[in-house]
């Protein structure tokens, strides 16, 4: 995976996986919202990063209507409430050659494959069992399918992205 960022900060090499939403019990256990579609980031042993120091999972309870983890060195309600509100990060692997990560993808210049500009990439959503592209450019707002069939290329370090017009569905 390429960047075009030039001189990566620690976070821009790792994703934000959970973020801290309540205490939870007297043991310091963190209620917290699942941001990553990699259940094994968040298991029992698994090494993620708070405020860039990197930290240990001792258990996780998934089973209720919360994710619930258990962190080294976090003993107590008071020690799990000073984390409300933040983020666990992990380190970002490695993804094959035709795929992104959307921050990659976001701010994009979206042309045409006449080499017409359509806009920018603001957005990026699901919408069913695929991801949706929202662009915003002189004609307005478009919703475009991220299908390889629509999108043509994508050139991170151009910070381009080139896409059909027959697929795009004008919102304004």
């Amino acid at each position: 995976m390429s960047s075009s960022r030039s001189n990566p900060t620690p976070t821009d090499r790792r994703l934000a996986v959970a973020h801290v939403l309540a205490a939870k019990g007297l043991r310091g256990g963190l209620r917290v919202e699942v941001l990553t579609d990699v259940p094994e980031r968040l298991v029992a042993g698994a090494s993620v990063y708070l405020d860039d120091v990197p930290t240990r999972i001792v258990a996780a309870e998934t089973g209720g209507r919360a994710t619930v983890l258990y962190l080294d060195g976090v003993t107590s309600r008071e020690s799990a409430e000073a984390l409300v509100g933040r983020f666990l990060e992990a380190d970002v692997p490695a993804l094959p050659d035709d795929a992104y990560y959307w921050h990659d993808l976001i701010g994009l210049r979206v042309e045409n494959d006449r080499g017409a500009a359509v806009g920018e990439l603001v957005e990026i959503f699901r919408a069913g069992g695929n991801e949706v592209y929202r662009i915003v450019g002189p004609a307005g707002e478009r919703l475009v399918p991220a299908l390889r069939s629509v999108v043509l290329a994508i050139d991170l370090e151009a910070g381009r992205m080139v896409v059909t017009d027959d697929d795009a569905e004008e919102v304004r």
